[in-house]
């Protein structure tokens, strides 16, 4: 007998009160409601690190071209959602930059960086929408070229890039503006 009132002893112990029970459930609520808008707040973050990203990428397109005197361009493939700084080699090809300390080209893939993020539109400052190229030439003038590197046209409007998130990304005509409104 002494056996049993033990053991119900030692169970009675080992047991949850409802009382106990309550408070880890309260304070699992808590902890809810309070990571739920951290997770939002973090794709928000994720956004905008990407539309930063594509406006960094723009400036530094327009930058080397400036610098180099050769027409440089942001190559925009909206099917990968990429972004890659090209130029024009010796022979007037189109290339892709080669980061002279990485020998790594100069390219980012969108979604695979930032999760969740897409490149979502591309319209060129000459009209045309889908993916393409905004080119610069030395004096920061964005214009459209053709496929083989030949010159086109300057832009006579602006160069929109619209993210999955909304955001767009602006490159003003004649002047080269890069605008993240």
């Amino acid at each position: 007998m002494m056996d049993h009132q033990l053991r119900t002893t030692r169970c009675a112990r080992a047991a949850f009160t409802l009382v106990e029970l309550m408070i880890v459930v309260v304070l699992m609520g808590i902890i809810s409601a309070s990571v739920i808008p951290a997770i939002g707040s973090v794709q928000g973050m994720r956004e905008g690190a990407a539309r930063d990203e594509l406006g960094r990428m723009l400036e530094v397109t327009k930058a080397r071209a400036i610098a180099s005197g050769v027409p440089s361009g942001l190559q925009i493939d909206l099917n990968e959602s990429s972004l890659t700084i090209v130029h024009l080699s010796d022979a007037g090809a189109v290339e892709e930059l080669t980061d002279p300390l990485t020998l790594e080209t100069r390219s980012v893939v969108l979604p695979s960086v930032y999760t969740g993020v897409t490149l979502d539109g591309f319209t060129n400052g000459d009209g045309v929408g889908g993916s393409g190229t905004i080119w610069f030439d030395y004096e920061a003038t964005p214009h459209t070229r053709t496929s083989g590197g030949a010159m086109e046209a300057t832009n006579s409007s602006n160069a929109t890039i619209e993210l999955s998130s909304g955001q767009q990304v602006i490159v003003h005509a004649y002047s080269g503006v890069v605008e993240m409104p």
